[in-house]
């Protein structure tokens, strides 16, 4: 069994400090992210997403891509994320 909070941690440990404070008696946890800056993102995690490890790579998956939103990358990083995105960003590019 994957521990979640290890799992979250990791994926961002690079780039940010990474705090889990308890979000409530129903097992949901709030994930802080911060760097030099303060607090970058914040976001709750219920129980459910914390019990399937597919569910937390969509949560990590959305808050990358908020995190490059707000760094004005948000086009070059859906292109990541997404095949269906690169077509229509492929396609943009050659009118």
């Amino acid at each position: 069994m994957v521990n979640p909070f290890k799992y979250v941690s990791d994926s961002f440990k690079d780039e940010f400090l990474v705090r889990f404070s308890i979000g409530s008696p129903d097992g949901s946890a709030m994930l802080s992210l911060s760097n030099d800056q303060g607090r970058v993102a914040q976001r709750m995690l219920s129980s459910d997403q914390l019990a399937d490890v597919e569910k937390l790579e969509q949560v990590i998956t959305s808050i990358r891509f908020g995190l490059a939103i707000d760094q004005g990358r948000g086009l070059s990083c859906l292109g990541k994320l997404s095949p269906a995105a690169n077509e229509v960003l492929e396609s943009e590019q050659r009118v």
